[in-house]
Order: C-alpha cells, then structure tokens, then sequence
C-alpha cells in the first residue's frame, strides 16, 4: 500500500509540475517583495542605530542663542550627564554673498570661500580624531607644512551640495575689529577706542564626515530662506567647515584713539595681537544621553523627551533651545525614508496576499477536482481520506515550502538593493548585519496556512462522496443568457466562435470572477509601481532614493501580473482537455483550437484590466498618503496607458507560450472513457 501511495504521488508531481512551478513562483514573488521591503526598513534603522552607537552621536544638542555658554552652564549639564558625555562646541553661521558675510554688525571680506550659507564648528585645541562625540570617518589630512601662519581647519566632504576645494586649498578672512583696551601714551596709561585691520589665513588641512551630515544634498542651514512665505523654510547649506582651536589667532595694525577730556588723540598700533578663542564661542553644549533604549523605539522617545523637559527646566544665562536628533536632517530624512518605505510594505503585503492566496487557492482546488478519479481509486484500494488528502497536502506544502525558502533569500537581496539604492542621497552607514523576519513570517504563514486549510476542505468534499460518485465526470455547465443576447443590434451580428466565447466565459462563473480579480489587482499594483516611478522620475518628488524602491515594486508587480494569467491560462487549458480534443477531433485547425482558449483569455483579462484601472486608483491613493507626496492628478497620462499595454503584453505572451500546450494534446487519451 505504501509503495502504491509513494507512486501514484510521484505521478501526481510528474503531471502537474507546471502547476508546482507556479506556486512557488507565486509565493516567491509575493513573499519576497513583501519581506525585502520590510527587512530594508529593519535594515535602514539597524545599520544607522550601529552607526551612531559606534560614533557615539550626540542625543542632545544645547545651543545658547544669545551668546557663549558659561562655567556655571557647562557645570549644571555635567552634573547631570557626567564629564564624559558632555563636550562643549561652537557654531556660527552666516550667508557669503560676493564674497562679503555680516556677522553681529561686523563686515567680513572672505577670499576662496564660496558665496553661499557657511557653517563653522569650533572646538577646544586637538584634532578631528579626538572628538568624543559625533566622531568623524573618512578622515583625509592633507600636507599644510608650507602655510606657516594660517590656522588649520577642515571641510565637510565635498557632496552634490557641498562645495570640493584643491588639497590644501587657502582661504582669508578680512574685517575690522573695534574694541577698547588700555594703551599707553607717554608715561600714562589710558582707555582707548582701538580699530584693527584683521587679515586672518586659513589652509584646508583634510576633508571629514560627521555622522550628523550623512545626506549628500538638501542639508538646511539655520538661516530663514526670505524668499519663502514657510518660516520654517531654511536655506541649503553650501560649505561646512572644522575649526580646532582659535578662531582668529594673528597680528594686526590699526589705529588707536584716546580721549582726554574733550581732545581726542590718534596713535598708530601695530602689531597688536587679535584672538578669539573657541570658549569665546562656546554656544553649543553636546549630551550623549547613555540609555540601554534602542535608538528607534518607543521607550527611547519617551525617555528622550523626559530628558527634554528636564533640561528645559534648568536656568541657564541664556534662552537656551534644545535640540534632539529629530531636528538633523539626515537622521530625520533617512528615518523617514524608511517608514516611507515600511508603509508601501504594508500596503503591498495586503494585496500581493491577496492576490497569491486566490491564485494558490484556486490552482489546489482545481487540482483536486481534475484528480477526481484518482481520488475514488484510491478509496477503493482502502485509502483512508486522511491518507488521500495528505497527498495533497504533501503536494501544497512542498511547493508553498519551496517558495517560502527561495523568497526568504530573494528577500535579503532585495532589502540589500533597496539599502544600496540610498547612495543616490546618503553616505551609506555599514549593512547591519541584524535580520528582522516579521514581514516574512507573516506573509509567509498566511499564504501556507490558507493552502493548506483549502487543500483540506477541499479534499475533505472529495472524500465524502462514494467512489462511484467520483468515478463519473461531472456534468459540463449549461451555457447562460449574456447581457449581449439582450441587444439584437450586436448580438446578430456576432459570428458563432464569438456567440460560444462570450457564453462559455460566464459558463464558469467562478473562473471568470477569479481570473477578473486578480487580473484587476495585478494591473492595479502594476499602476501603482509606474505611479511611484513617475513621481520619483518626471514629477520630482520623494527623492532619488525611493527610485530604487518604485523599480523594484513595478518589476515584482509587473511579475506578479505574468504570473497570474500564466497561472490561471494553464489551469484553464488543463481543464478543458477533452473540450479542446474534440475540436480538433471535429477538423479544427490549431490556429482555430487556440483562438477558441484565445478569446476567452483576452476577454478575461481585458475586463480585468479595466476593472484594474479605479482599483489602482485607491491602491495610489493608500500609497501616496503613506509617503507623503503625489497625487493621482499629478500623474503623467502615459502611466495609465502603460500599464494597460504592460498588462495586454503580459496576456499576450502567455497565450503564446501556452500554444504548444493548447496543439499538442493528446486527443486519444482526453477523450479516453473514465469509466
């Protein structure tokens, strides 16, 4: 009995391995786009997590907006947070235009820096290299031995939006400098108006990364765009520079002005030392807030936002504004690329599921009634139902199993290409090594527990029929009255193949409204794929770096679509085996015999496709809200068009490919006598 079961099982894999095939196609196009997409967005937030572990980035920034922090300022974080997680930084930034900046009513004259937004950090004496938090990579130190005199400083990266200078480039910084100090005059000593002609050098000792300036453009400055009616719009940042030590540190000559009474004296000065410091300009106060919270979980926010209101609690000299990393561009930007990414994943799952668990539904079921005969005699051989249906079972697992495996590493891979796909807009953090499965899991259980209760129910139906019962082919459905029938005007001028066609596609009811669904929910995500694209590509919005993503979905949509109507096509022929053999028993050519499925599989589909059409409609609205851009007005006409002639090339290979299969049968053996 055992021997008879392991053969008639095999046989069973040998007859239907097209039908295996599409399975675990179905299953890995389905479940892997589903999981690659989710395990890009665990893979985003894990490797930058990792990435700002290792650089020990910054949770909190002070910035001080009226001046230099104090001691006692400095002293009150410290208490809070410890020595070791508080370091103290400076910031300026100003706006060059031909060469000139304002800064706090003085004019500076800039020779070398570009016109644009300029932002400088300034720390305590060292280097990049010992920076304890937001710690530098990339770091390229040039050879400045020939500038003697000039103070050393560093450049961001050179970016799309960043602008590159020449190794070891020189800058100037010109300005007056007025200020009042005692000078001598004769024997005496007198408070005077001094005003100094500051000409300060600068050589570029190396280029670096700061783990806060990942993104490659589109980083804001702190300056208000005027031309924007959004107080919140900022102006692009066009040159970010390090300085490690003081700012202005040289000689300069001006003139010096005493008052005596109502006579004023003017005395030349020379070779007067000018320097501002770094702690001069200490108005930024770094907190690395140690917490075992992962960095984008909930207990993190909160913690993160108990320590906000803490801080903003404490009296400082100054208005002090606290900054989180929400307020970086580049964290915030490449967080939210990942939600962006995470939401499409959720609305893609629901309908990639959907449309996978109706094809593979279908495909056990209708398998199962084309083995009705099998089915009695192994019932008559003292097959137990049980044993009859866990041949099935074992049949549906196999090839869900199959899928599932593959689409699991199909998954990886495509969460790879998404996260590589960023390099278009970010200095990419390491590939986490961390794999979250969750999308996996759940697409993966859902599609394999509902072929499987299918497989079931529908064997358990078979089974409880009496051999007999199976042993006769069921009765062919009777035609119906179409909606055609009832306008003479068109219906009389039908030929007979098209009368048959459009009877013999509502003869099946359930076929027909499968192969409809599905067709109009593969066209839908098929337009939604071309939708995200067009956005990405000729609307300019969402960013390079979903191009990648809005590829990856259309290709799989697009599969998906192909997938489908090959699937749902075979079963179709397989069906109608002795149908088709007796047309071609009858004198049909096979070019007639094919046209006969033809018609029917064109009909199918195109009804499917311009139900397809509203359905993705909703699909791009649902997405369109969950990235936060687009918009079903600001779609390109030709994206409609496209993905109806995707999905009719799609319908016509099929049909193509599946001609063989339609000429080829055998018609002795379909029309060989069950009984």
């Amino acid at each position: 009995m055992v021997k008879t079961y392991l053969k008639t099982l095999w046989r069973m894999f040998e007859r239907h391995v097209t039908r295996l095939v599409s399975i675990i196609l179905m299953v890995v196009v389905s479940v892997g786009l589903t999981a690659g997409i989710g395990m890009a967005t665990d893979k985003i937030k894990d490797s930058l997590a990792e990435y700002y572990a290792d650089r020990n980035v910054s949770d909190i920034i002070l910035m001080n907006e009226e001046g230099a922090f104090t001691d006692d300022d400095v002293k009150l974080v410290k208490e809070r947070y410890g020595d070791e997680n508080v370091i103290v930084g400076g910031l300026m930034e100003f706006e060059v235009k031909d060469g000139k900046a304002e800064i706090d009513g003085s004019l500076l004259t800039f020779t070398g820096v570009p016109d644009g937004i300029v932002r400088v950090y300034i720390f305590g004496d060292g280097s990049p290299e010992e920076l304890t938090q937001n710690r530098p990579q990339n770091i390229v130190k040039y050879d400045t031995s020939s500038s003697e005199g000039a103070i050393t400083v560093y450049a961001e990266r050179a970016t799309t939006q960043l602008a590159e200078y020449e190794e070891s480039a020189t800058f100037t910084l010109s300005t007056v400098i007025e200020t009042t100090q005692e000078i001598s005059y004769g024997p005496m000593t007198f408070d005077a108006d001094i005003t100094l002609n500051v000409e300060q050098n600068y050589v570029l000792g190396g280029t670096l990364l700061n783990p806060l300036h990942m993104a490659t453009r589109d980083d804001p400055s702190y300056t208000d765009d005027p031309a924007s009616d959004d107080e919140d719009e900022m102006l692009d940042l066009t040159t970010i520079f390090y300085v490690f030590g003081n700012l202005i540190d040289t000689t300069a000559d001006g003139t010096a002005v005493i008052k005596m009474g109502e006579r004023e004296i003017t005395q030349e000065v020379t070779d007067q030392e000018v320097t501002i410091g770094a702690e001069e300009l200490a108005n930024e106060i770094y907190i690395r807030y140690n917490t075992d919270e992962a960095l984008f979980s909930l207990s993190y926010e909160g913690a993160l936002d108990d320590e906000v209101a803490a801080i903003e609690a404490m009296t400082f000299s100054a208005d002090t504004e606290v900054l989180t990393l929400h307020e970086n561009f580049s964290f915030e930007s490449f967080k939210e690329y990942a939600n962006k990414i995470l939401g499409i994943g959720y609305v893609l799952m629901v309908v990639f599921l959907f449309v996978t668990v109706l094809v593979v539904l279908s495909t056990m079921t209708r398998l199962l009634d084309e083995e009705r005969g099998q089915i009695a005699c192994l019932m008559t051989l003292g097959y137990s139902p049980a044993l009859i249906i866990s041949k099935y079972i074992l049949f549906a697992a196999i090839g869900t199993l199959i899928g599932g495996f593959a689409a699991y590493f199909a998954g990886l891979g495509l969460a790879w290409i998404i996260y590589i796909n960023f390099e278009w807009n970010y200095v990419l953090p390491p590939y986490s090594s961390n794999v979250v499965m969750v999308f996996y899991i759940i697409t993966f259980a859902i599609i394999l527990v509902s072929t499987l209760v299918a497989t079931i129910i529908a064997g358990h139906r078979l089974t409880s029929q009496q051999p007999a019962e199976l042993l006769r082919p069921k009765s062919p459905k009777a035609g119906k009255t179409v909606f055609l029938e009832r306008m003479p005007l068109i219906w009389n001028r039908l030929s007979f193949k098209y009368k048959s066609t459009m009877r013999n596609v509502l003869r099946f009811f359930v076929r027909f409204l499968m192969t409809v669904v599905s067709v109009a929910f593969s066209t839908a995500l098929v337009l939604a794929g071309l939708a995200v694209l067009d956005c990405c590509l000729f609307q300019d919005i969402g960013g390079a770096a979903m191009i990648g993503v809005a590829v990856i979905v259309l290709i799989f949509a697009a599969l998906l679509n192909f997938v489908v109507i090959y699937t749902l096509t075979n079963i179709n022929i397989s069906e109608r085996e002795r149908e088709l053999a007796t047309l071609m028993v009858l004198g049909y050519h096979d070019g007639e015999v094919a046209g006969y499925i033809y018609r029917e599989i064109y009909i199918t589909s195109f009804i499917g496709i311009l139900f397809g059409l509203p359905l993705g409609c909703l699909l791009c609205l649902l997405i369109f809200k969950v990235m936060g851009f687009g918009s079903i007005a600001g779609m390109n006409w030709f994206v409609w068009v496209l993905a109806i002639v995707l999905s009719v090339v799609f319908t016509i290979i099929v049909t193509l490919m599946l001609r063989r299969k339609i000429v080829k049968i055998d018609m002795n053996n379909s029309l060989k006598a069950i009984e």
